[in-house]
């Protein structure tokens, strides 16, 4: 029997020399794991033996088994090598689908499918991701990793180009011919996508236009769009300010934006206005009413003067006879105005000198009419007029009454018959027409919406603040109760008697005061002056019934009331924009839904404002070289590609470019158009997810690379190729993410090698080799003794 427990020694030990060689010859094999003998002692018996006489029989091979002990980690230059930190293995799919593999080796690469797969095409399974990188765990497919998007592409909408066009520029006024570069100052180029992501050349040309003059202090550059050999034309666009809001003109050219409450957007078709063409400034002027051509019965053409004789009639010139007619003024009740001549007045320029006072003078007394007679004091419609000026045209030999007012508002008419000698009397020396016994001048109507402007301001002079106690009344003494006033160029001093008074009392008895004063020669009358107490300010605040620039005040007086140091303060002639419609090839231009039309269906007759349009394709630049417009980005109508390759609708934001005088520079240049992406670059991080990252800028999750797990690993079966079967000894496969418990962390550009010790193996290839000796050894005693047993009876 020795014998034979002796070769069960021999066969242990040549396993475990096998064992030890297969361990050092996959010391290079990634992912492998160190494999172990396992031996048991071989003991028979039988119920009826002596067991502590009975002597074993051997020596048997329980098991080979994995030690998976963690293994160095080795880097590479393949960012598909995977290496496990920690516990867990990389799920597989064979090539079939029928058969899950587990392995710790992670050398992968793609196969022509753009699978992630082993050396033997074995596929890596992953988990799809939400957009927060969450792992679906439920469902695991082969990891795909495909060399280019699909489906991302992304159509050209918006570019951005940042330029410095050069101040210094010539301005080319000659058509425009890309052909030709003397017809255009610069260009610039860039690729566009279409929806598929075939890209197009794109070409831009700037030609300045305009220079800063005085007139117009802006410098204009035209831009030519091309796509390919298509131009593109700019769309319309509607001027803005600086806060983006859209720009709106009501007839008189007052521009304000859409956030103005005044302004009311038009619906339907309206008339179209650019902004270049807001250039008609013009002085707001007074109604007139304008007289024939004076009859020679009463004119001398030759000497410029009326004539007379010693048998002229109360119809006729002669000094002492009296003018009269009636007079409305802004819608001021028919007033009767009488004058008589003098001698000085046979000059039709004195006469309108002349008459101008005496209208003024009477005008300017007026009555207001109270709306309840019950309360006269509240709400009363004022009749003085103001201002109103006559004027002779020796040229034409006609007289003209001006209202005092200036805009469409205004409006002035004179009215005379032949009922009274004195009104036919100014129907001959004024040029008024008679018609059936009446003879009417007014302010002629007009078809045109706007034909005056708007109203004028008056002068306004506000004092110093005050700075004595106002709060109860002040002293007016003999050293602080005189003023001199000037209005409209009348001057002359005032005084307030003395005593106490409010605020408000002292302004009342100024404004007493001022509309008092005559000029001693002329006699003109100062009238409609209004004089207030501002508490919030303390200041007393004086101004004039006349308006526009001819309109003047001035008060000094004592410091106690602001007046010690004023000067004089002049109205203003308001000015406005006539309006001249947009024509396209002599044919007037509208717009209807933002676009630009020549079908006047539809056409909106009531609005008050209308939207004001940059001028296609210009860009204007301030004296700064600051952009002026447009300041949103330039949209351009619809380019379809060559060939019926499709059609692009683009917009160039120009906003961040500027005019200085350095050369001509591309500071930014963009757009959000893309082709469809190669594959640039993976990234596998230590929890799995796969990002890849394209050459058109986008970054793709591909999904989360997840580990198994086992609750006996070692009960895994080796299929080869250091890989795995679940086994019932193994248990079932937990699949988790790596990092999270349980599980390891993946680590991209790495593999874990063999966890082969090879000292440890070469001290097991000895122990092998001596067990082996002994058991030989004790074979051959074995067969000594039987060869001495034999030969006994021999």
């Amino acid at each position: 029997m020795s014998f034979y427990t002796s070769l069960t020694g021999l066969n242990s030990a040549t396993a475990q020399l096998a064992v030890t060689s297969n361990n050092i010859a996959n010391v290079g094999t990634s992912g492998f794991k160190r494999s172990r003998a396992d031996f048991g002692d071989i003991f028979s018996t039988s119920p009826l033996q002596k067991s502590s006489s009975n002597i074993g029989q051997g020596v048997s091979l329980k098991q080979v088994s994995q030690e998976f002990s963690q293994g160095n980690i080795s880097t590479s230059g393949n960012s598909l090598d995977l290496a496990i930190t920690g516990d867990g293995f990389f799920p597989l799919k064979t090539p079939d689908g029928l058969q899950d593999i587990y392995t710790r080796n992670g050398s992968f690469t793609l196969n022509d499918q753009n699978n992630v797969v082993n050396s033997t095409g074995q596929r890596l399974l992953a988990a799809s991701v939400d957009s927060s990188g969450k792992a679906d765990l439920e469902r695991l497919s082969p990891l795909v990793i495909p060399p280019k998007t699909s489906g991302e592409a992304k159509e050209t909408t918006k570019i951005q180009l940042g330029l410095n066009l050069p101040a210094d520029s010539p301005v080319i006024l000659g058509d425009f011919d890309r052909s030709n570069p003397a017809t255009y100052n610069k260009s610039t180029a860039l690729t566009v996508y279409d929806s598929g992501g075939n890209g197009y050349l794109a070409t831009v040309y700037y030609t300045k236009t305009q220079n800063a003059s005085p007139g117009s202090p802006f410098s204009k550059w035209q831009t030519e769009f091309f796509v390919g050999d298509t131009q593109v034309k700019p769309a319309l666009q509607q001027a803005s300010n600086s806060t983006g809001s859209e720009l709106f003109v009501n007839k008189y050219g007052d521009i304000r934006p859409k956030s103005d409450p005044s302004v009311t957007p038009p619906s339907g078709t309206v008339a179209m206005y650019t902004l270049d063409q807001l250039t008609d400034v013009r002085n707001s002027s007074p109604a007139p009413a304008v007289g024939d051509t004076i009859n020679s019965t009463h004119f001398d053409v030759a000497s410029g003067f009326y004539k007379t004789s010693p048998t002229a009639t109360p119809t006729d010139f002669k000094v002492g006879n009296t003018m009269g007619f009636k007079l409305s003024v802004d819608d001021s009740p028919l007033t009767v105005i009488n004058y008589t001549l003098t001698a000085a007045d046979q000059d039709p320029a004195t006469l309108a000198r002349n008459l101008q006072i005496e209208i003024n003078n009477v005008m300017g007394k007026l009555a207001d009419t109270p709306d309840d007679p019950l309360t006269p004091e509240v709400d009363p419609k004022v009749n003085a007029r103001y201002g109103i000026t006559v004027g002779f045209n020796p040229d034409s030999g006609r007289f003209t009454f001006n209202s005092g007012t200036t805009g469409d508002a205004s409006n002035i008419r004179l009215e005379t018959s032949t009922a009274t000698p004195s009104e036919s009397l100014s129907s001959n020396l004024l040029g008024v027409k008679i018609d059936a016994g009446v003879g009417v001048l007014q302010t002629p109507s007009s078809l045109e919406a706007a034909q005056r402007g708007k109203p004028s301001y008056p002068a306004v002079l506000a004092g110093d603040t005050l700075t004595i106690n106002t709060s109860g009344n002040v002293a007016l003494v003999e050293a602080n109760n005189d003023f001199t006033v000037s209005v409209d160029g009348i001057t002359a001093k005032i005084n307030v008697d003395t005593g106490n008074y409010s605020m408000e009392t002292l302004a009342a008895k100024l404004k007493e005061k001022i509309n008092t004063i005559v000029d001693p020669v002329s006699k003109r009358e100062v009238a409609g002056v209004d004089v207030k107490w501002d508490a919030k300010a303390k200041q007393l605040v004086f101004s004039t019934g006349t308006t526009g620039d001819a309109a003047s005040i001035q008060v000094t007086g004592h410091p106690d009331w602001g007046l010690g140091n004023t000067e004089m303060r002049f109205g203003q002639t308001t000015q406005w924009i006539k309006l001249a419609q947009y024509a396209d090839n002599g044919a007037l231009q509208y717009v209807r839904n933002g676009k630009q039309t020549e079908d006047i269906s539809d056409l909106n007759t009531k609005n008050d404002w209308w939207p004001v349009f940059l001028d296609r394709g210009e860009l204007t630049f301030d004296l700064t070289g600051k952009p002026v417009s447009p300041i949103k980005p330039m949209g351009f109508e619809t380019a379809f590609l060559q060939g019926g390759k499709g059609a692009l609708t683009m917009s160039i934001d120009f906003t961040q470019s500027t005019q200085y005088s350095s050369s001509f520079a591309v500071l930014s240049q963009a757009q959000d158009g893309a082709p469809e992406g190669e594959l640039m670059g993976l990234d596998i991080g230590v929890d799995g997810l796969v990002n890849a990252t394209y050459s058109n800028g986008s970054q793709n999750s591909l999904g989360k690379i997840v580990l198994a797990n086992f609750s006996s690993p070692s009960g895994l079966r080796q299929v080869g190729d250091a890989s795995y079967l679940a086994s019932a000894t193994s248990g079932v496969a937990k699949v988790g993410e790596a990092g999270s418990a349980g599980f390891g962390t993946i680590r991209a550009g790495a593999t874990e090698r063999a966890n082969v010790d090879l000292t440890q193996e070469l001290v097991d290839l000895i122990t092998a080799q001596r067990n082996f000796q002994a058991n030989a050894k004790a074979i051959e005693t074995s067969s000594t003794m039987t060869s001495a047993i034999i030969n006994i009876r021999s």
